[in-house]
């Protein structure tokens, strides 16, 4: 009998993706787009968020516009110095303990970034948050992408990516809210806790909830499946169909033993057994094809034009909030261009004696940056219907052409509505290339060296924003029109290369 019922049993063996397909869309997808979502604003507001905290902090740090910028550059430099290697490290050790890791101890950081009094201290502390929510960078979107079928990746990565545009709004906002508040808290000794360092703590929430979420996911089935843990990955299988169709795996696919065949294993699984100099070793034994022949000089072209995308978008971005509020501080700021009113406002400061603890910040900084996140939410939305009808290198060409002349217009306009408009479109649009950009990346290069050219471009544009911030800190003040005509050169040279480079206009 025993036989007959063995004889009865139905074994099936599948591809995890067509395991997928038969599961269906469902909780788990909606759910981890959440989670993506949360990390993504937390991992965006820790970084921008800096911009406002120059600001507010000023008189509590005793800040120079030098180390305003390196305040702006800290975190983004340990996201700089880790991303790389985190994507190794992810594909060994796997991408939710990346995950897990990144977003609780970066927010334990943050939490320790709340008591900090040392401007030196508060930079260290904040390069070490980067170097954490690198592993964020480096892991959320294959993690993510790994839970969806293959037609349904890049639509799930570009909705992701919107979030980005949701920091950018919840940022001022919810630092509008709370510097609003006239109030401080003596605590041991001379430390007074001010509303500023509260914005910490509100910039860690979306992240820490993500992250209470993700400990109820599995690692990523694919990734299990390439390093042959394959009872680990019917496990989460299992959890996927459970979870979004209440029943057994075994009852969706209609059998009673359920095989997954393996994935091929990644070239990248380079660290098992591996330490120290062998994994950086590995690492650059793996990194130097992507500038060989045919591809290599194209690669190379690509990364500079990304590079002075982020150098411009948001190395201009993180100021932003410091060239408003002094813009509207400033007096006859209708009559003045950007710079004439800058000017005024730093020979202003240099005459005033400040008696107390008093960072002003005017209601306009904070509507015009949540006016910039909505137009990055409101450009990723119209970006996606033009890239077909007219193709990615004219829309490239077309956003950067349009950004280098608002920032030509910048050194002449007067009108504070105008010069707001010209803004948005100066950081906005750099700002939206650098997915079509990466998107272009990825043509050159073969398969197999994809993921790795992409977080090239993204460590090299990081390298921009450091640039730019720590630029701008020296530069803005005794030369502002200098500056500002080097962010737009800086454009113009990205044209030069976009017209350069043999970019497919069909997206």
């Amino acid at each position: 009998m025993g036989d007959s019922y063995e004889s009865r049993m139905t074994v099936s063996s599948w591809n995890y993706d067509d395991v997928l397909e038969k599961i269906g869309y469902g909780k788990t997808q909606w759910l981890l787009l959440l989670i993506s979502g949360l990390l993504t604003i937390t991992s965006v507001a820790a970084q921008q968020s800096m911009g406002i905290i120059v600001i507010a902090s000023h008189c509590e740090f005793h800040t120079t516009q030098a180390e305003k910028g390196l305040m702006m550059a800290s975190c983004v430099a340990g996201i700089f110095l880790s991303t790389y290697i985190w994507g190794y490290i992810s594909d060994d050790i796997g991408r939710r303990k990346v995950l897990l890791y990144g977003v609780f101890v970066s927010n334990g950081l943050q939490i320790i970034l709340m008591f900090v009094t040392s401007v030196w201290l508060f930079n260290i502390i904040n390069l070490l948050g980067g170097i954490s929510i690198g592993g964020i960078s480096a892991a959320i979107y294959a993690y993510l992408s790994e839970f969806h079928v293959p037609r349904h990746r890049a639509i799930v990565i570009n909705y992701s990516t919107m979030f980005v545009s949701v920091a950018a709004i919840f940022v001022p906002a919810t630092a509008w809210l709370i510097l609003s508040g006239d109030w401080s808290i003596n605590l041991v000794g001379d430390f007074v806790f001010r509303p500023w360092r509260l914005i910490m703590l509100i910039n860690l929430l979306p992240g820490f909830i993500g992250g209470l979420l993700l400990l109820y996911y599995p690692e990523s089935p694919k990734l299990l499946l390439s390093q042959n843990k394959t009872e680990e990955a019917l496990n989460a299988v299992a959890w996927i169909g459970k979870l979004n169709r209440g029943i057994s795996i075994n009852q969706i696919l209609n059998c009673d033993e359920l095989i997954l065949k393996p994935e091929n294993e990644s070239e990248d699984s380079m660290l098992r057994n591996s330490s120290g100099c062998s994994i950086l070793t590995n690492i650059v034994r793996a990194t130097i094809p992507l500038f060989h022949k045919p591809h290599g000089f194209n690669f190379l072209l690509c990364n500079l034009a990304v590079f002075g995308m982020f150098f411009s978008s948001n190395g201009m971005q993180f100021w932003f909030p410091e060239i408003v509020n002094r813009s509207s501080s400033a007096e006859k700021a209708n009559s003045s261009t950007v710079c004439e009113i800058l000017s005024n406002s730093f020979a202003q400061q240099k005459e005033t004696v400040v008696l107390s603890c008093i960072d002003p910040i005017s209601q306009k900084t904070y509507i015009d940056n949540m006016i910039v996140g909505v137009a990055f939410l409101i450009g990723f939305c119209i970006q996606g219907t033009l890239l077909n009808p007219l193709g990615r290198k004219n829309v490239l060409l077309a956003a950067l052409v349009l950004s280098t002349i608002s920032g030509i217009l910048l050194h002449f306009v007067v009108n504070s509505t105008a010069v707001l408009v010209l803004f948005c479109l100066y950081i906005l649009l750099p700002g939206l290339s650098i997915s079509i950009m990466l998107g272009a990346v990825v043509d050159f290069v073969p398969t197999n060296l994809r993921g790795k050219a992409v977080s090239i471009c993204m460590s090299l544009g990081r390298l921009g924003i450091i640039a730019a911030t720590n630029l701008m800190g020296i530069m803005l003040q005794p030369l502002c029109n200098t500056t500002f005509a080097m962010f737009t050169i800086i454009l113009f040279v990205c044209i030069i290369i976009v017209q350069r480079l043999p970019i497919k206009n069909s997206a």
